[in-house]
């Protein structure tokens, strides 16, 4: 129990330490109808963004659309229409419904109401419990334009970067985005919040990108020092040690949370190098994921992945061999994009166990340099 204390009071410290950045994407909803947050993959952006926007009220409805595992436009329809009908009707009565019993007079009426809102095809589609691979997106974009037409409403849309993980996924992600676009144009009581990874920024703000030159968009990084220091107070953990686990780890929040729970009434003793060593050496399998990862993108990306661990520079020819630097920079976007490396001033692990692992023990597959010419197919 006195774990689950920690780990409780730890959470809201952090919380507590990142109002800042909450605020600053608060009153950023209040003053631009369009607004992103991007960054590398997990500073946090999901729980920030979340304690900005807060919950839906009967003044102002919360809509969250996560791409994360989205598998088509149908399913993306399944999840659209759901929150909908959800933030209309409130949670616990949207759980009654769904039950499919004997419901009040009251909560039949809001059905009947919105049935007229989403259409019956939507409702039927709302109270599944898997998508019916028949509803159409477009329908569960025009019931949320209808919703927008009754309440001030804010659309945040998360993990843009998730269609672009799949090579050829179903779901286009630029027509989404301009559909969106369309719905803000037409709605002016929406407000609309975009968020992912640094690497989709081209596909999201570029020249012909939908929000090419639109709204006001914040980055996100991992928490600064002084965020950790109020949580390092909090569970009584040494100012030094703090200070060389922050320089380590980048304030990587994974990682520190774990560092610091170990460091917590005197669990693990040491320095700061030798509490993420520890850890490390606990990371086996975390580490193997991730060199799997690394190969199911490109089948130099375990290769390339190590060599960022060491800091080896992979655009150097001795390095990469008979690739051509464009394929190194292919590999080194693929990473990126699926959260494995970051760019900031370097390439670096996104990680910090990982990196340490991947140093410390070469057992990783790492895939052979093969000519071009010999390449079939996509890379």
């Amino acid at each position: 129990m006195a774990l689950v204390e920690e780990v409780g009071r730890m959470h809201h410290r952090l919380e507590l330490a990142r109002l800042p950045e909450a605020e600053r994407i608060a009153v950023a909803v209040q003053t631009s109808r369009v607004v992103g947050v991007l960054g590398e993959a997990e500073v946090g952006k999901t729980e920030t963004i979340r304690q900005a926007l807060g919950p839906s009220t009967e003044k102002l409805a919360v809509i969250e659309l996560d791409l994360d595992g989205a598998a088509g436009e149908e399913q993306l329809a399944f999840h659209l229409v759901r929150e909908t009908a959800r933030t209309y009707l409130g949670a616990a009565e949207f759980s009654t419904l769904k039950v499919g019993v004997l419901v009040p007079a009251s909560l039949e009426a809001k059905r009947v109401t919105l049935a007229e809102l989403i259409g019956v095809d939507g409702l039927d589609e709302a109270v599944r419990d898997w998508p019916s691979g028949r509803y159409r997106l477009a329908d569960a974009l025009k019931g949320l334009e209808e919703l927008g037409r009754q309440r001030e409403m804010t659309l945040w849309i998360d993990h843009l970067e998730s269609p672009g993980l799949t090579p050829r996924h179903p779901l286009d992600l630029d027509d989404l985005l301009w559909g969106i676009r369309e719905l803000v144009q037409r709605l002016p009581r929406l407000s609309l919040v975009l968020s992912g990874r640094s690497a989709v920024e081209g596909r999201v703000l570029g020249p012909e990108a939908a929000f090419h030159q639109q709204g006001q968009w914040l980055s996100l990084d991992n928490p600064p020092p002084e965020a950790w220091q109020e949580v390092a107070l909090d569970l009584k953990v040494p100012m030094s040690v703090l200070s060389e686990l922050v320089e380590l780890a980048g304030g990587h929040p994974e990682t520190m949370q774990m560092a610091l729970l170990e460091l917590t009434n005197q669990r693990l003793k040491g320095s700061g190098a030798e509490v993420l060593r520890y850890l490390a050496s606990r990371a086996g399998a975390l580490t193997a994921r991730a060199v799997q990862h690394a190969s199911s993108l490109h089948r130099l990306g375990a290769q390339v992945l190590v060599q960022v661990a060491y800091g080896e520079g992979p655009y150097a020819a001795a390095q990469r061999g008979a690739s051509p630097p464009q394929e190194i920079r292919k590999v080194l976007g693929r990473l990126q994009q699926a959260g494995l490396i970051r760019h900031g001033g370097g390439w670096t692990i996104v990680h910090p166990l990982i990196g340490i692992a991947l140093r410390s023990d070469l057992r990783w597959a790492v895939a052979p340099d093969i000519p071009e010419a010999e390449i079939d197919g996509d890379l």
